[in-house]
């Protein structure tokens, strides 16, 4: 959303501009198999989840090889990788619409010209090898095929129902040493396997953010109790305010019903928004922390963050992040996303019934 003019999201009012952000971020509903409602159980990693590029998926900007979307190994869109031999499940995520895997092209390295309307097949082809012209055929909801990555490459893939219209695309790379999973994106160097020790691992830093309270704490540090998270940016004038009151209303639900749950604002755009503007924010608002926490931090950690959750924020002309996605994941008390939903006028009661429901605090 663009700061000062732009910008809109929110309600019925907001509507007109909503389709431009939409097609922008790829996080918001798209039509298809867009829309709100918990998102699909996702694959492991042997597996390929396919969906239309929206709040069940999302899209990833991935600094190597472009924008892509629609096709996941866990829950993020991401450039897929697995080593030579891996027997792999393509399923179809989505509870209304049929997808494809088809491989568009092979090529060597980045960047990609991906084509502008390719000739995608809707039948099966390729005998379950991945190579040039395999299709895995139209998958109907809930419908999976198995697929062999024999030949180490670099594939370019896309649906034959949805890559024009909804850009639901991606790159496969099969190579020696990749490890399926949400970093499965090499970046320029290629994969290095990386052995750490469980003691290692245990004392990795995690991102840390700092609350209105000038508090610092992690994510982790709110499993226990459901939570919904939303990303604004402090000098946004027209969408981020919405969502404020927004989020202001649901924090009065949540403290006058005893709700177990809470809310959490994280800035999305940590060059200018230092947590002494988002703790202003708190006291424009009102927002006690006990039930809405809003928070800043260092530059690297929230960047992490906002790539955990799949937010895409552009700087503009003025400086400020201004194009960016905008919607509310909702997780559960074991810190799993839940639910993914969109703005309207009555996004707080949506907010409070879903940090209610008797599910979302199982442990």
């Amino acid at each position: 959303m663009r700061s000062g003019g732009r910008a809109a999201w929110l309600s019925v009012a907001l509507c007109a501009v909503a389709a431009a952000c939409t097609n922008g971020g790829g996080l918001s509903s798209v039509g298809g198999g867009g829309g709100g409602g918990s998102p699909s159980p996702f694959p492991q990693s042997s597996a390929i989840g396919l969906g239309v590029p929206n709040q069940k998926i999302g899209v990833e900007n991935d600094p190597v090889w472009g924008t892509v979307g629609g096709y996941t190994q866990t829950k993020n869109s991401q450039v897929l990788a697995f080593p030579p031999g891996a027997q792999i499940t393509i399923e179809n995520l989505s509870n209304k619409d049929p997808h494809t895997l088809n491989v568009i092209a092979t090529v060597s390295s980045p960047p990609v010209k991906w084509p502008q309307n390719p000739s995608l097949s809707f039948y099966p082809s390729g005998n379950g090898i991945l190579g040039a012209g395999y299709a895995s055929g139209s998958l109907n909801p809930g419908d999976s095929v198995t697929v062999t990555l024999k030949d180490p490459g670099i594939y370019l893939i896309g649906c034959a129902y949805h890559y024009v219209e909804f850009n639901m695309r991606d790159v496969i790379q099969v190579v020696a040493g990749a490890t399926p999973g949400p970093t499965a994106s090499p970046g320029p160097g290629g994969y290095a396997i990386v052995r750490k020790s469980r003691a290692a691992a245990a004392q990795e830093r995690r991102p840390q953010l700092v609350d209105q309270r000038g508090r610092a704490f992690t994510l982790g540090s709110l499993v226990g109790k459901p939570v919904a998270v939303t990303f604004v940016g402090a000098h946004c004038t027209d969408a981020c305010p919405l969502i404020n009151a927004q989020f202001s209303d649901a924090a009065s639900k949540i403290a006058h019903g005893h709700i177990n749950g809470r809310l959490l604002t994280i800035t999305l755009d940590p060059e200018h928004d230092s947590p002494a503007a988002m703790r202003e924010i708190a006291r424009r608002f009102g927002a006690d922390p006990r039930y809405w926490i809003l928070a800043g931090g260092p530059v690297r950690d929230v960047h992490a963050i906002m790539k955990e959750f799949g937010v895409i924020a552009v700087q503009g002309r003025d400086g400020y992040r201004d194009e960016h996605t905008t919607f509310v994941s909702v997780l559960d008390a074991r810190g799993r996303l839940s639910q993914t939903m969109l703005a309207s006028s009555a996004l707080s009661v949506a907010i409070v019934d879903a940090l209610k429901d008797e599910r979302m605090a199982q442990r």
